[in-house]
Protein backbone atom coordinates (compact mmCIF):
# COMPACT_ATOMS: atom_id res chain seq x y z
CA UNK A 1 0.00 0.00 0.00
CA UNK A 2 1.59 3.62 -1.21
CA UNK A 3 1.70 6.69 1.26
CA UNK A 4 -1.18 8.58 1.75
CA UNK A 5 -1.16 11.84 -1.01
CA UNK A 6 -2.08 15.13 0.13
CA UNK A 7 -1.33 16.82 -2.81
CA UNK A 8 -5.06 16.83 -4.10
CA UNK A 9 -6.85 17.98 -1.14
CA UNK A 10 -3.85 20.74 -0.37
CA UNK A 11 -4.26 22.23 -4.37
CA UNK A 12 -7.72 22.16 -3.62
CA UNK A 13 -7.57 24.43 -0.88
CA UNK A 14 -5.11 27.04 -2.65
CA UNK A 15 -6.72 27.49 -5.46
CA UNK A 16 -10.08 27.80 -3.25
CA UNK A 17 -7.88 30.84 -0.91
CA UNK A 18 -6.64 32.31 -4.29
CA UNK A 19 -10.08 32.80 -5.48
CA UNK A 20 -11.80 33.72 -2.35
CA UNK A 21 -9.31 36.90 -1.72
CA UNK A 22 -10.79 38.78 -4.88
CA UNK A 23 -14.25 37.97 -4.39
CA UNK A 24 -13.82 39.01 -0.82
CA UNK A 25 -11.84 42.15 -1.91
CA UNK A 26 -14.35 42.85 -4.23
CA UNK A 27 -17.03 43.50 -1.77
CA UNK A 28 -15.01 46.38 0.30
CA UNK A 29 -15.68 49.50 -0.84
CA UNK A 30 -12.87 52.24 -0.18
CA UNK A 31 -15.31 54.95 -0.95
CA UNK A 32 -17.88 53.92 1.69
CA UNK A 33 -18.45 56.89 3.59
CA UNK A 34 -22.08 57.72 4.77
CA UNK A 35 -21.41 61.33 5.17
CA UNK A 36 -18.78 63.89 4.02
CA UNK A 37 -17.73 67.67 4.63
CA UNK A 38 -15.53 68.60 2.21
CA UNK A 39 -13.67 72.44 2.74
CA UNK A 40 -11.55 73.24 -0.44
CA UNK A 41 -9.62 76.31 -0.72
CA UNK A 42 -9.04 77.42 -4.53
CA UNK A 43 -7.45 79.93 -7.27
CA UNK A 44 -10.26 81.98 -9.06
CA UNK A 45 -9.23 83.28 -11.86
CA UNK A 46 -12.38 85.30 -13.16
CA UNK A 47 -13.77 86.52 -16.48
CA UNK A 48 -16.35 88.26 -18.35
CA UNK A 49 -18.76 90.70 -18.71
CA UNK A 50 -21.58 92.74 -16.50
CA UNK A 51 -24.32 93.83 -19.42
CA UNK A 52 -25.97 97.16 -17.87
CA UNK A 53 -29.42 97.66 -17.61
CA UNK A 54 -31.50 97.08 -20.67
CA UNK A 55 -28.41 96.18 -22.44
CA UNK A 56 -26.81 99.78 -22.39
CA UNK A 57 -23.23 100.02 -21.58
CA UNK A 58 -21.37 96.60 -20.38
CA UNK A 59 -17.23 96.22 -18.54
CA UNK A 60 -15.29 93.70 -18.63
CA UNK A 61 -13.47 92.04 -16.04
CA UNK A 62 -10.25 91.31 -17.97
CA UNK A 63 -10.19 94.01 -20.22
CA UNK A 64 -11.35 97.12 -18.17
CA UNK A 65 -10.06 95.76 -15.27
CA UNK A 66 -7.77 93.17 -15.28
CA UNK A 67 -8.84 90.87 -12.45
CA UNK A 68 -6.10 88.33 -11.21
CA UNK A 69 -6.28 84.95 -9.72
CA UNK A 70 -7.41 84.93 -5.78
CA UNK A 71 -8.01 82.65 -3.22
CA UNK A 72 -11.22 81.72 -2.08
CA UNK A 73 -12.80 78.86 -0.12
CA UNK A 74 -16.36 76.38 -0.43
CA UNK A 75 -17.71 73.98 1.17
CA UNK A 76 -19.47 70.94 0.17
CA UNK A 77 -21.57 68.09 1.78
CA UNK A 78 -22.29 64.31 0.21
CA UNK A 79 -24.91 62.42 1.95
CA UNK A 80 -24.75 59.08 0.68
CA UNK A 81 -28.58 57.80 1.59
CA UNK A 82 -27.96 54.86 -0.59
CA UNK A 83 -25.71 52.62 -1.93
CA UNK A 84 -25.38 54.40 -5.34
CA UNK A 85 -27.58 57.75 -4.36
CA UNK A 86 -25.93 61.06 -2.76
CA UNK A 87 -27.60 64.11 -1.83
CA UNK A 88 -25.56 67.12 -2.17
CA UNK A 89 -25.48 70.66 -0.69
CA UNK A 90 -22.21 73.14 -1.51
CA UNK A 91 -21.75 76.92 -0.66
CA UNK A 92 -19.36 79.33 -2.35
CA UNK A 93 -18.59 82.45 -1.77
CA UNK A 94 -17.02 84.64 -4.12
CA UNK A 95 -15.38 88.45 -3.62
CA UNK A 96 -12.72 90.68 -5.45
CA UNK A 97 -12.15 94.35 -5.85
CA UNK A 98 -9.87 95.66 -8.21
CA UNK A 99 -8.47 99.95 -8.31
CA UNK A 100 -7.46 100.63 -11.86
CA UNK A 101 -7.06 103.57 -14.57
CA UNK A 102 -9.70 103.11 -17.18
CA UNK A 103 -8.94 102.86 -20.57
CA UNK A 104 -11.68 103.71 -22.13
CA UNK A 105 -15.41 105.44 -20.71
CA UNK A 106 -17.55 103.11 -19.54
CA UNK A 107 -21.18 103.44 -19.53
CA UNK A 108 -22.87 100.97 -16.84
CA UNK A 109 -26.28 101.47 -15.10
CA UNK A 110 -26.98 105.30 -16.84
CA UNK A 111 -23.93 106.74 -15.55
CA UNK A 112 -20.88 107.75 -16.91
CA UNK A 113 -16.90 106.40 -16.03
CA UNK A 114 -14.51 108.25 -18.38
CA UNK A 115 -11.26 107.41 -19.57
CA UNK A 116 -8.24 108.31 -17.13
CA UNK A 117 -10.27 108.24 -14.10
CA UNK A 118 -9.07 106.27 -11.43
CA UNK A 119 -12.40 103.37 -10.53
CA UNK A 120 -13.01 101.03 -8.27
CA UNK A 121 -14.77 97.59 -9.00
CA UNK A 122 -16.36 95.37 -6.17
CA UNK A 123 -17.64 92.35 -7.15
CA UNK A 124 -19.43 89.75 -5.09
CA UNK A 125 -20.86 86.24 -5.89
CA UNK A 126 -22.62 84.37 -3.06
CA UNK A 127 -23.21 80.42 -4.64
CA UNK A 128 -25.71 78.08 -2.92
CA UNK A 129 -25.68 74.41 -5.00
CA UNK A 130 -27.54 71.66 -3.73
CA UNK A 131 -27.46 68.59 -6.05
CA UNK A 132 -28.62 65.02 -6.67
CA UNK A 133 -25.74 62.11 -7.53
CA UNK A 134 -26.42 58.21 -8.91
CA UNK A 135 -23.79 56.46 -9.44
CA UNK A 136 -24.44 53.94 -12.54
CA UNK A 137 -21.11 51.59 -11.45
CA UNK A 138 -19.71 51.44 -7.98
CA UNK A 139 -16.56 48.81 -7.43
CA UNK A 140 -14.12 48.68 -4.62
CA UNK A 141 -11.73 51.09 -6.18
CA UNK A 142 -14.48 53.82 -7.23
CA UNK A 143 -17.31 54.67 -8.76
CA UNK A 144 -18.89 56.32 -12.42
CA UNK A 145 -21.94 58.16 -11.93
CA UNK A 146 -23.69 61.45 -12.97
CA UNK A 147 -24.43 64.89 -11.34
CA UNK A 148 -27.67 67.22 -11.19
CA UNK A 149 -27.43 70.48 -9.68
CA UNK A 150 -29.14 73.79 -9.18
CA UNK A 151 -26.67 76.76 -8.93
CA UNK A 152 -28.42 79.58 -7.12
CA UNK A 153 -26.31 82.37 -7.66
CA UNK A 154 -26.87 86.16 -6.36
CA UNK A 155 -24.38 88.13 -7.85
CA UNK A 156 -23.28 91.74 -7.35
CA UNK A 157 -20.81 94.35 -9.11
CA UNK A 158 -20.20 98.23 -7.98
CA UNK A 159 -17.88 100.43 -10.07
CA UNK A 160 -17.20 103.97 -8.04
CA UNK A 161 -15.04 106.67 -9.25
CA UNK A 162 -13.68 108.67 -6.05
CA UNK A 163 -13.84 112.44 -5.47
CA UNK A 164 -11.38 114.81 -7.05
CA UNK A 165 -9.24 112.10 -9.04
CA UNK A 166 -7.65 113.10 -11.66
CA UNK A 167 -5.20 111.38 -14.38
CA UNK A 168 -4.30 114.39 -16.59
CA UNK A 169 -6.81 112.79 -18.98
CA UNK A 170 -10.62 113.46 -16.93
CA UNK A 171 -11.46 115.23 -13.49
CA UNK A 172 -14.38 114.46 -11.50
CA UNK A 173 -15.42 117.00 -9.11
CA UNK A 174 -18.44 114.59 -6.84
CA UNK A 175 -18.09 111.12 -6.58
CA UNK A 176 -20.01 108.43 -9.11
CA UNK A 177 -21.26 104.67 -8.27
CA UNK A 178 -22.88 102.39 -10.06
CA UNK A 179 -24.21 99.03 -9.18
CA UNK A 180 -26.38 96.04 -10.26
CA UNK A 181 -26.97 92.94 -8.96
CA UNK A 182 -28.57 89.31 -10.41
CA UNK A 183 -29.68 85.83 -8.74
CA UNK A 184 -30.24 83.47 -11.13
CA UNK A 185 -30.77 79.79 -10.92
CA UNK A 186 -28.30 77.90 -13.53
CA UNK A 187 -29.34 74.28 -13.56
CA UNK A 188 -26.47 72.05 -14.53
CA UNK A 189 -25.69 68.29 -15.11
CA UNK A 190 -22.61 66.46 -15.55
CA UNK A 191 -20.71 62.78 -15.28
CA UNK A 192 -18.73 62.52 -12.50
CA UNK A 193 -16.20 59.79 -11.26
CA UNK A 194 -13.60 58.58 -8.65
CA UNK A 195 -10.59 56.38 -9.15
CA UNK A 196 -8.15 55.39 -6.58
CA UNK A 197 -4.78 54.49 -7.83
CA UNK A 198 -3.06 52.27 -5.47
CA UNK A 199 -5.08 48.55 -6.03
CA UNK A 200 -4.88 48.50 -1.91
CA UNK A 201 -4.73 51.38 -0.61
CA UNK A 202 -7.83 54.47 -0.13
CA UNK A 203 -4.68 57.31 0.33
CA UNK A 204 -4.54 57.94 -3.34
CA UNK A 205 -7.34 58.83 -5.69
CA UNK A 206 -8.63 61.21 -8.48
CA UNK A 207 -12.27 62.88 -8.72
CA UNK A 208 -13.67 65.35 -11.09
CA UNK A 209 -16.70 66.58 -12.53
CA UNK A 210 -17.43 68.50 -15.74
CA UNK A 211 -20.67 70.47 -15.09
CA UNK A 212 -22.82 72.19 -18.23
CA UNK A 213 -24.87 74.80 -17.51
CA UNK A 214 -28.47 75.02 -19.83
CA UNK A 215 -28.94 78.63 -19.09
CA UNK A 216 -26.15 79.98 -21.24
CA UNK A 217 -24.35 81.97 -18.19
CA UNK A 218 -22.46 80.43 -16.72
CA UNK A 219 -19.80 77.17 -17.46
CA UNK A 220 -18.43 75.34 -14.67
CA UNK A 221 -15.50 72.52 -15.26
CA UNK A 222 -14.32 71.49 -11.85
CA UNK A 223 -11.60 68.81 -11.24
CA UNK A 224 -10.38 67.70 -8.22
CA UNK A 225 -6.68 65.64 -7.07
CA UNK A 226 -6.87 64.29 -3.34
CA UNK A 227 -3.50 63.00 -1.85
CA UNK A 228 -4.55 61.00 1.16
CA UNK A 229 -7.63 61.30 3.54
CA UNK A 230 -7.90 64.89 4.11
CA UNK A 231 -6.18 67.13 1.58
CA UNK A 232 -7.45 68.31 -1.73
CA UNK A 233 -6.66 70.38 -4.63
CA UNK A 234 -9.14 71.85 -6.89
CA UNK A 235 -9.77 73.40 -9.91
CA UNK A 236 -12.43 75.38 -11.55
CA UNK A 237 -12.64 77.54 -15.12
CA UNK A 238 -15.48 79.76 -14.48
CA UNK A 239 -16.93 82.12 -17.11
CA UNK A 240 -19.34 84.97 -15.94
CA UNK A 241 -21.77 86.76 -18.18
CA UNK A 242 -24.06 88.52 -16.23
CA UNK A 243 -27.50 90.92 -17.39
CA UNK A 244 -27.62 92.70 -14.32
CA UNK A 245 -31.32 95.17 -13.55
CA UNK A 246 -31.33 98.57 -11.79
Amino acid sequence: MGRPTTRGPLFLLIVASMLSIPVQAAGEEFDNARWKLQVNTWISAPTGYFNGKGGEGYFDLQRDFGFGNYATSSARLDWRFKRKHHLLFAITPVSSSRFTTLSRTIQWQGDTFDAGIRTNSNIKSLLFTPGYQYDFFRFQRGSLGFVVNVNLAYTSATLKASAGVSSGVSTISGSSSASGSLFAPLPAVGPTFRWYLPPNSSRLYLDGTLGMSFSGTAILFPATACLGSHWVATGTRTRVTCSVAG
